[in-house]
């Protein structure tokens, strides 16, 4: 009985359950980190203002370079099965590959709905003053809408236009029909803040744990096939590596929130795929990856670094938003212009 208690799977198998409970706790309670007084402790869901809009390019040119993104990551994802068949689904990378350019593509849709609601709204005749005046308290009521800009692109969208007469290249303001929750927009900010944060675990956990342990471990042909085909290869490079690339630039470009409770659906994510590595597992009697193999004495320790690893991987995305904050409030301030009150408190 005490072996068993103390064996090396029951205690990678309750730090697994115990990530899993953490992270449905905080994706679905939505908490926040701010204490300040007045605001909310909940995180509120996207608007299709932050999912399709830029705070530097227009919401067309936003959408061509999603859609270009999404047509070559999926192309490749493509090519690669054809290659070398579903063989390839079974791991973690080609799982994440997919779910990059599922977001490209979700956030292309997304884009291209604000270009074609700003067509609109710019065709529409001017209003009279009298609806204007009267469209001034619905403009009022959706102001609690933006809310979600407050917790993660607040201080960007302050340092941006907190200047008098310094107007972004962005749309001027959001309008009412930017500043609804849509499901798009709550998928769009759910996958973007998932794959900021999964293309640094991937990235790092290929180069630095995986490649060696192959590399190092018996030469079986099926190690061999992997490292040459699924490792050093364009695709590859692609896939752990120019990855970061591709989401870094587009989080540079969009106006997502950082928001806390992404690292829910992040341990979820993750979960998931570990249940399928053990279902596989069970049926094959090998391990996808050697370092989720729990009869090895150094098991529970590796699945705690892995959990570890995806909060260490948010709090280098939480870093990158706090660069493009100061790099946005450098790159828009003008010395012809004083910055409002409430830019000079932030």
């Amino acid at each position: 009985m005490d072996s068993f208690l103390y064996s090396p799977a029951l205690q990678a198998h309750t730090v697994l359950a115990l990530a899993g409970l953490t992270s449905a706790y905080v994706a679905v309670m939505r908490p926040t980190l701010s204490h300040r007084k007045g605001e909310a402790h909940t995180s509120p869901p996207a608007t299709l203002y932050e999912a399709g809009t830029s705070p530097v390019l227009s919401s067309a040119s936003l959408a061509v370079f999603r859609t270009v993104l999404a047509i070559y990551i999926v192309g490749m994802g493509l090519m690669q099965l054809s290659d070398m068949g579903p063989y390839v689904l079974k791991f973690y990378t080609i799982w994440n590959w997919w779910l990059l350019g599922l977001y490209f593509a979700l956030a292309a849709v997304a884009s291209c709905l604000c270009t074609r609601k700003e067509a609109a709204e710019a065709a529409a005749p001017a209003e009279p003053a009298s609806a204007r005046t009267e469209g001034s308290g619905v403009k009022a009521a959706h102001a609690k809408v933006a809310q979600p800009l407050s917790e993660g692109t607040r201080q960007l969208t302050e340092k941006i236009q907190g200047c008098e007469g310094q107007q972004s290249p962005s749309p001027p303001s959001p309008s009412a029909a930017h500043l609804g929750t849509t499901p798009l927009a709550r998928v769009c900010h759910a996958l973007f803040m998932i794959n900021s944060s999964t293309v640094i675990i991937v990235d790092v956990v290929c180069w630095a744990v995986l490649y060696p342990m192959l590399a190092m471990g018996e030469q079986t042909p099926e190690v061999q096939m992997i490292i040459r085909r699924l490792l050093l290869s364009f695709t590859s490079y692609n896939q752990h590596g120019l990855n970061a690339l591709y989401i870094f630039v587009e989080m540079f470009l969009n106006r997502h929130r950082l928001a806390f409770h992404a690292v829910g659906p992040l341990g979820l994510w993750s979960l998931i795929y570990a249940l399928w590595a053990h279902a596989w597992h069970a049926k094959t009697g090998k391990w996808l990856y050697p370092f989720l193999n729990t009869s090895k004495r150094w098991a529970p320790g590796a699945y705690l670094g892995l959990y570890v690893v995806h909060w260490m991987a948010f709090g280098v995305v939480a870093v990158l938003y706090q660069i493009k904050v100061a790099w946005y409030g450098k790159w828009f301030k003008s010395p012809a212009c004083e910055p409002s009150g409430k830019a000079k408190r932030q």
